[in-house]
This record gives structure tokens, C-alpha cells and sequence, in this order.
């Protein structure tokens, strides 16, 4: 079993990470279960459209500049040639915005969803407000996530995986997972060879 987070999923669909991408080519070929916490996704779907936005609006101030540039003698070519590449920029950031919505929705598919439940969302509260690792309300949320999923289905071999180390490497978190016989560890191909030893992969 390999519990993710919201970083995992950005490097998968956004960032076409080759380390993350084989990762995710072992759990379908060993048929290990990825487990995604379902507010993760959420936060990934977020943060991926709200950085294309980000994007989007940075090309309107480049425009904006770029009017004032050309009125400048001789200018106006000059800056025709840079508005039709911002042209074919804004065209792509926009399919991207699209596929976004596509993409994680086609990672979900292959992913168990570790649910939001009220269960969980109180103890993240409560483990939020006790000023208690990791300390900030989402990841508390996905901690915490995790942890009623592991409660509920136990592997012979289970990994988290957090590329998120300075807000999850905390004793009360690593004790956390190992009460549920799970690994933490933050590089991709520290699992990779965790599998590869597990499966007796060459």
C-alpha cells in the first residue's frame, strides 16, 4: 500500500514527474493499492487552478506593458511579434486549466480515496487547534485522513509518501504511523527501492 499527498498528485498530473510516474506504473503493475486522501485532491485541484489563474493574470499585465511599449517609435512590430506568442501561451494555459479538471479525475480512478468524514474532520480540528504536528489545518486533515484509513485496511508492506518533509517529519507523526506498521519516508526513490526489494525486482 502507498499513502500520498497533495504533492505526490501535483508531480503525477502537473509536473509529469518520471520518479512519481513510475511509482505510480509499480502500484498498477503489483497492483498496490495508491491511497489519496480525498481532501488531497481537492487541495491539488486548488492549487493547479488557482497557479494557471496566477498565470492567466501575469499575461494581462505583460499586455497591458506591452500597449504602452508600442507606442514608442517603431515599436508596434516589435511588440505584435510578442502579443502572438502571449496568444499561443494563453491558448495552452487555458487547455491546461481544462484538463486539470480531466486529469485528476483520471488519477482518482486508480486511487482508493481515504474520505473526509466527520470523524476524521474533528479529530483534524482538534489536532489543528492543539497546536499539535503538522500543524497546518490542511495537512492535519490529511494526516489524519490516513490515519482512519489505515485503522480499516492493513497491508504487508504499507509506505507514506510525503514530499512534504519539513511539515510531516515530526517523532509524533513517525509514531503515528508506525502504531499502523507504515513507513514514512520522503524520497520517491527511497520507496522505489522499498518495492523493489519487497517485489524482488532486479
Amino acid at each position: 500500500m502507498l499513502l500520498v499527498e497533495s504533492n505526490f498528485v501535483i508531480g503525477v498530473v502537473w509536473e509529469g514527474r518520471r520518479d512519481l510516474g513510475y511509482l505510480v506504473d509499480i502500484c498498477q503493475h503489483f497492483s498496490v493499492l495508491l491511497v489519496v486522501p480525498e481532501v488531497a485532491l481537492a487541495e491539488a485541484r486548488k492549487t493547479l487552478i488557482h497557479r494557471v489563474d496566477r498565470q492567466l493574470n501575469a499575461l494581462q499585465q505583460m499586455r497591458f506593458w506591452l500597449n504602452d511599449i508600442a507606442r514608442g517609435a517603431e515599436m508596434n512590430q516589435l511588440v505584435l511579434k510578442v502579443k502572438d506568442g502571449l496568444d499561443t501561451i494563453e491558448a495552452e494555459l487555458w487547455q491546461r486549466k481544462q484538463r486539470i479538471h480531466q486529469t485528476l479525475d483520471a488519477f482518482a480512478q486508480i486511487c482508493a480515496l481515504a474520505p473526509l468524514t466527520p470523524q476524521v474532520w474533528v479529530r483534524a480540528y482538534l489536532r489543528w487547534q492543539s497546536n499539535m504536528p503538522p500543524f497546518k489545518e490542511m495537512d492535519c486533515l490529511i494526516l489524519e485522513s490516513l490515519l482512519a484509513f489505515l485503522t480499516h485496511q492493513k497491508a504487508r508492506l504499507a509506505i507514506f509518501l510525503t514530499l512534504d518533509q519539513e511539515d510531516f517529519d515530526h517523532p509524533e507523526i513517525h509514531a503515528d504511523f508506525k502504531r499502523h506498521r507504515t513507513k514514512m519516508l520522503f524520497d520517491p526513490y527511497a520507496v522505489i527501492v522499498e518495492f523493489r526489494k519487497f517485489y524482488g525486482i532486479a
